[in-house]
């Protein structure tokens, strides 16, 4: 299993990609959103970690970029109001921590956003998506018509 963590505080992120290493993941890093969306346009993930402040973008606004691409998202921020927790969750996110946080529900509630996920039975890559269930592909949200 792939995780994007999405954090501008290097000394967090390095804290979040070592107990994820130890816990049998394998971890990228990015540090800003412009990194975190040229991350997952190279590369497939699982699962993205993510602050709400970010330089250059927010984590709100990296959120709906990953809107159409079926990615399940869970927030790790300082900020804990209310506000902030019902628009994440509003935009999409599937949970939202605060810090401080402990490593081990962290990786407890990847593992319960992951196992829904993967009930699901979809496929994404990068910006196509194929729903097995549904019989649809999609690309950047687009439904793409196949010819049988």
């Amino acid at each position: 299993m792939k995780v994007l963590v999405v954090e501008d505080d290097q000394s967090i992120s390095e804290l979040i990609r070592m107990n994820l290493e130890m816990a049998g993941y394998e971890v990228g890093q990015a540090y800003d959103g412009k990194a975190a969306l040229d991350f997952l346009d190279r590369e497939v993930f699982n699962i993205v970690i993510l602050d709400v402040m970010l330089p250059g973008m927010s984590g709100f606004d990296i959120l709906q970029e990953l809107k159409n691409r079926g990615l399940p998202v869970i927030f790790l921020t300082a900020r804990d109001q209310m506000s902030d927790k019902v628009r994440a969750l509003n935009l999409g996110a599937d949970d939202y921590m605060v810090k401080p946080f402990e490593a081990v529900e962290l990786i407890a509630r990847m593992t319960a956003v992951l196992r829904r996920y993967r009930s699901h039975s979809s496929i994404v890559i990068r910006d196509l998506e194929i729903c097995l269930e549904e019989r649809v592909v999609r690309k950047k949200g687009e439904e793409v018509y196949l010819t049988h």
